[in-house]
């Protein structure tokens, strides 16, 4: 799995912050250590357009440009998303929520077992 530091400071300010958890930052860091985080400086270049793209993207259209950062990753690595939110749709990117994963991966095993 690939993402951004951005991404996981968020994670980070919302577990001690928001979940008020701060132990379970242990646990984040764990996650972060087994990924590959991309540095936001390697993205600056694409992020204008990114925030071009979300604020301009039609289902969403509440001119949120804050997963900027996701879609510069996105556009640069040619991957999907994983994500419950709409504010991607229209980029031209996939995305998947949890329960679409879930479910390709069930069939990916019935599929391996025939």
């Amino acid at each position: 799995m690939i993402t951004t530091e951005r991404a996981v400071a968020d994670a980070a300010r919302r577990i001690e912050l928001g979940l008020k958890q701060p132990a379970m930052l242990s646990v984040l860091d764990r996650i972060a250590e087994a990924m590959f985080v991309v540095p936001l400086a390697g993205l600056a270049p694409q992020l204008p357009h990114c925030e071009a793209a979300l604020r301009d993207a039609v289902p969403s259209r509440n001119g949120s440009t804050s997963d900027a950062h996701l879609l510069a990753l996105a556009w640069s690595t040619g991957d999907d998303i994983w994500t419950h939110d709409r504010d991607f749709a229209g980029t031209g990117v996939a995305t998947w929520s949890t329960a679409n994963l879930t479910v390709g991966r069930e069939m990916m095993a019935r599929q391996a077992q025939t």
